[in-house]
């Protein structure tokens, strides 16, 4: 049978990756602003952790970094100076610009877009949507380019969808903020509907000390654009206290796979039914929602945000009953607490094992594994048709390496780009990961 899979997209870190400190409600970003990074390291342990994806059954899709420091959005901003002169000018009169241009930001591609597949779709054809991002000033360039990534990466019956218009009631982060729910692969061999859970920030109660970044607005727009049944689709809002103890994106305090549902008790507001979810769930798949929630006693909020428990990622293999593997952040191994509930789980057969990945670069951006992956639910025949360039193999990965090891610098602030020799092997590093990357397609002749 042609099952549904999920295929794992991540981008590889880019060599101006550093600490400016703009997520807004992100405590690991403020906690660490100004710090020196460390985007040779930071690279290598995302295509590690790719590495260990495949390894565990998952078909991997490797996107190169997007170019930054972005000179287009500069000079939008009014900003028009030679090189690196441009930059000594906006170390100078604003940094925080030089910052956002310069971010590495769209590493983290849960927050690319939203997918829906065409078994969820009355349209019967698998949506993307790319998420604007426009309630950062550091990620709201991101989308243009991947856009363009995923059009050439993705299967070309897939509809890949512009972002929703940029306003502020529109503000869309993308899957992070996303989970589908359906039965799990051992039960449904062909493509068959899941149910959407759609979290968002802005509602009757408000934070008090963040903004929320996702709106319902945006999300009721999408799920219209991806044709998604009305009694198949919730929308859930994301509890003040959560946000403002630092889970700006839903998968910061909860996490989901097929009819696996893990959540913080304070994830969301209380007066979230979710009963009609779990009895729509049922009538959807015949089978029964996995819900779990993890009480305050269990895991206080202020450590799930800490740890990242619930940003870990969620995988099983091609094999339809294969195990469901869990990929944790290093930091999970430190907390009695976010630990135990792993070996809980394990225990429990929740999932058959666990991997604890360093992602130190990553994790102090304020971003943990399933941070840095979107997942896209296509058929085995889709994935079979992807272009081989643009996947893992251990041929690329070696290749990769070379060039990050070769080009990217070992240490970086952004004062580094005062220096004209480190602007040029920012430029050779992100030109031959492109080159390496690029869709056989749209290779030159």
């Amino acid at each position: 049978m042609n099952k549904l899979i999920e295929v794992q997209v991540d981008r590889i870190v880019g060599p101006t990756h550093h600490f400016g400190g703009l997520g807004v409600g992100n405590l690991a970003s403020s906690k660490h602003a100004g710090q020196i990074s460390y985007p040779r390291a930071a690279a290598l342990e995302g295509l590690a952790k790719m590495r260990l994806a495949v390894k565990l059954g998952a078909i991997q899709i490797v996107l190169p970094p997007q170019r930054r420091p972005n000179l287009g959005y500069l000079g939008a901003l009014g900003f028009e100076h030679d090189v690196p002169e441009l930059f000594a000018k906006l170390l100078s009169e604003a940094p925080h610009l030089l910052s956002a241009a310069s971010s590495s930001s769209a590493m983290w591609t849960a927050n690319a877009a939203t997918v829906s597949p065409a078994c969820d779709s009355a349209f019967s054809r698998t949506h993307v949507t790319i998420a604007n991002l426009n309630a950062s000033l550091h990620r709201v360039t991101e989308s243009t380019e991947t856009l363009v990534d995923l059009q050439s990466s993705l299967p070309a019956n897939f509809m890949i969808g512009a972002p929703l218009p940029f306003a502020v009631a529109l503000s869309d982060e993308g899957a992070a903020n996303h989970m589908r729910l359906c039965a799990s692969s051992h039960v449904n061999e062909a493509p068959s509907r899941g149910i959407n859970l759609f979290v968002h920030g802005d509602g009757p109660l408000s934070p008090q000390r963040f903004r929320p970044r996702q709106t319902l607005e945006a999300f009721q727009a999408i799920a219209r654009r991806h044709g998604l049944y009305a009694e198949d689709t919730f929308y859930l809002q994301q509890h003040p206290a959560a946000i403002d103890a630092g889970a700006f994106h839903n998968d910061v305090v909860a996490m989901s796979h097929h009819d696996c549902w893990i959540h913080h008790e304070s994830a969301y507001v209380e007066r979230t039914n979710y009963d009609a979810i779990e009895s729509r769930f049922r009538s959807t798949t015949g089978t029964k929602i996995r819900r779990i929630s993890v009480s305050q006693s269990e895991l206080p909020l202020s450590e799930a945000v800490r740890t990242y428990l619930f940003n870990s990622q969620i995988l099983t293999s091609l094999d339809p009953d294969g195990p469901a593997h869990l990929i944790c952040p290093a930091q999970v191994v430190d907390s009695p607490a976010a630990s135990g509930l792993v070996s809980r789980w394990i225990d429990e057969g929740l999932f058959s094992d666990v991997h604890f990945v360093e992602l130190g670069q990553s994790m102090a951006g304020g971003g943990g594994p399933a941070c840095l992956r979107l997942r896209v639910p296509m058929t085995l025949d889709e994935a079979r048709d992807l272009d081989a360039t643009q996947l893992w193999s251990l041929p690329v990965d070696q290749q990769l390496r070379d060039i990050i090891n070769t080009h990217y610098p070992e240490s970086f602030q952004l004062s580094d780009l005062q220096d004209s020799d480190m602007i040029r092997s920012i430029e050779i590093a992100t030109s031959e990961i492109e080159d390496l990357l690029r869709p056989q397609s749209h290779a030159p002749d």
